[in-house]
């Protein structure tokens, strides 16, 4: 059995064990997010492999496995990926001079709802949020949608988290600024 089936089939096993548990509005999608157990041939996985892109440059990850609300992703050359259900909150050992990556969110003291940014390269950036909005463009593109508002470097900049679906509900796409006014994470399924 290959290192990735082996990966599949511990995968598998683990989302079945923790669907009881997981309390998130899209454990049905996250669930199609991963391989089943009949799925061990690198042609079948192919069809749950992902495009992560930053800056006009692509690699290719895999969901590995599910953690409580997290969906963890990597490839073999040591990229790992976290998604939260909302948002990409971790990304690390991306090629070149980028550094890790880490985001979050907070209600500030007034209870509204704030997002911070943090990259090894840079300091902290924060930015105030709207509630998400659900939009639909067609039957088979709509989504949610959260925009922000923050400083960087005395300049007021916004940044956006976004979720696509398709017309079977399934996940197409989970796009995130890197920070107000930076760089774009697109995190997007190759198989339609």
């Amino acid at each position: 059995m290959s290192r990735r089936a082996a990966q599949v089939v511990c995968l598998t096993s683990l989302l079945a064990v923790s669907a009881c548990t997981l309390n998130v509005p899209q454990v049905n999608t996250v669930k199609r997010l991963l391989p089943s157990f009949d799925q061990t041939d690198q042609q079948s996985l192919d069809r749950f492999a992902w495009s992560f892109s930053l800056a006009g440059t692509r690699y290719r990850v895999y969901a590995q496995r599910v953690q409580g609300r997290r969906v963890y992703f990597g490839n073999d050359f040591g990229m790992n990926i976290v998604w939260d259900g909302d948002s990409l909150i971790i990304i690390e050992n991306i090629p070149g001079g980028f550094g890790n990556y880490g985001s979050g969110r907070i209600l500030n003291a007034e209870g509204r709802e704030e997002r911070w940014y943090a990259m090894a390269s840079m300091a902290l950036h924060r930015a105030s949020c709207e509630p998400p909005r659900v939009w639909r463009l067609s039957d088979d593109r709509f989504g949610w949608r959260q925009n922000c508002r923050g400083e960087v470097d005395g300049v007021a900049s916004t940044s956006s988290h976004v979720v696509e679906f398709d017309r079977d509900s399934r996940i197409r796409e989970i796009e995130a600024s890197a920070y107000p006014g930076g760089p774009r994470f697109v995190l997007r399924r190759l198989s339609e």
